[in-house]
This record gives structure tokens, sequence and C-alpha cells, in this order.
């Protein structure tokens, strides 16, 4: 029986191992943009939620002003990131600790102050017209100052 010889022909069509490896190293290179937008993703989400969670914290502290507004002067000036420097006048210890709760709700949710974070609640009273007004501002920053809520409301005074 003749021995059979396996030629194979110049002309015949395949993949050369270069082609292989260029193939492989474009499809690395597709797995690593995926993974590289999901932690974008996964980021900006996370900024996302932690903007959410201070703006409902603004959102209550407003709030609570609104509701306890002949005590407003009470929360004027207050870094509620440092829960142990906060006072307020003889007598209100209900505003005293509202504002450490408020304290100790910002460290659970958004960790320790950073250097660039500010966690501050201003109450300014001012004229419009024949009106009082207090001007109440909020401000509240996480993340080392990326994260950042300002809240401004005007309430008649009463």
């Amino acid at each position: 029986m003749p021995s059979q010889n396996l030629i194979v022909d110049k002309n015949e069509q395949g993949f050369t191992l270069i082609e292989v490896l260029v193939s492989v190293v474009i499809l690395v290179i597709g797995f690593m943009a995926v993974i590289a937008l999901v932690s974008v993703s996964d980021r900006t989400l996370q900024n996302s939620v932690d903007r959410a969670q201070l703006n409902a914290q603004a959102n209550e502290i407003i709030e609570t002003l609104h509701s306890d507004q002949s005590n407003i002067a009470e929360y004027d000036n207050k870094n509620i990131g440092k829960c142990g420097s906060l006072s307020t006048s003889k007598g209100k210890t209900e505003q005293l600790a509202r504002l450490k709760r408020w304290c100790e709700r910002m460290k659970g949710e958004s960790g320790e102050t950073a250097s660039r974070d500010k966690r501050v609640v201003r109450v300014t009273k001012k004229k419009i017209g024949k009106r009082e007004v207090n001007i109440v501002t909020v401000e509240l920053t996480s993340k080392d100052g990326k994260n950042t809520v300002f809240t401004k409301r005007v309430f008649y005074a009463p």
C-alpha cells in the first residue's frame, strides 16, 4: 500500500499563530474595558447614594428647624461634624440632643469628618421689606469634599 504523505497546500486557508495572538490581545483589551466601565459605574453609583443620604439629612435638618422656629437661634453656626464641641444655651437640652443626633447620623452614614468636609448649619436673620425672615443654610459634604449638598430655605420669623 502506498504511503500517504500529508502535504499542506500553501494556498490553504487557516489561522497562523500570530493571528491567534492578535485576536487574544484584542479580546483581553475588550474585557479590561468592560471591567473599567463597571468600576467607574460602581463609583458613580456609590457617590450618588452618598449624595442622596446627605440630601436626606439636610432635608431632615431643614424640616426640624421649620418646626422649632422659636428656638432657631440655637442652631446657628453649628458644626455637626464635631459632636463633642456642640453646645446650646442653658436649658436647651432638646435642641442639643437634636444636634448630637444629626452629628452621629452623619458619622454613621458618611464617616468621620475629613479635612475638606463641611457639616455646618447657619441661621441668618434678615429683614426683607417689612417682614423678618430666617435664612437657614445647611452645607454637608463627605468623601473629603467630593460629595456636597447645599440647602437653603427662608422661613418667616415668628
